[in-house]
């Protein structure tokens, strides 16, 4: 048996990596117990695509999903008056940004989740994985007393016949 250090805000502690017996390997993907893998990202995106039937033709891919207070605003964001939750997959990463009343939070995953630029709303201890972060958006609305109409999102992607199974998936958030 090895032992790694794993490294938090808080502390320092052992983890160990437990190698198969009979073929004295590591797991594939190195993840120690209860760890991060690096690339827990783009694994939680190729996840999230193919639980929804979808299989790139690239190698670079993206979905975005805008769930929008005001049906009327449209594409471009006004952060100073905008109740707005937008749900970005990436193959390399994915990510979410959260405004309202002129505080924003964007949160990206790629190894580890980490703010891209502000954290006003401090959701970065909140982040879920990725498909349970339907569960982060009804929490927001609850707890901002706000809706945001599931059946008028925006979807943009660059993934060809796949907006049905999107906007599927997006109706059930």
């Amino acid at each position: 048996m090895s032992r790694l250090i794993a490294r938090s805000r808080r502390n320092i502690r052992p983890v160990e990596i437990r190698r198969d017996r009979d073929q004295g390997n590591v797991h594939p993907i190195g993840t120690p117990n209860g760890g991060v893998s690096p690339n827990t990202g783009p694994l939680a995106s190729a996840a999230w695509l193919m639980a929804r039937g979808g299989y790139p033709t690239e190698s670079r891919w993206f979905v975005e999903i805008v769930l929008d207070a005001d049906a009327a605003a449209g594409r471009e964001l006004d952060q100073a008056c905008a109740t707005r939750f937008m749900i970005e997959v990436y193959a390399e990463e994915w990510g979410f940004m959260f405004c309202h009343r002129g505080q924003v939070s964007w949160i990206r995953v790629t190894d580890i989740p980490f703010v891209h630029g502000r954290d006003d709303h401090q959701l970065l201890r909140q982040t879920p994985p990725l498909r349970d972060i339907g569960r982060l958006i009804h929490n927001l609305e609850k707890q901002h007393a706000i809706a945001l109409p599931r059946a008028t999102a925006i979807i943009r992607t660059c993934l060809t016949d796949a907006e049905s199974a999107i906007r599927e998936w997006t109706a059930k958030l």
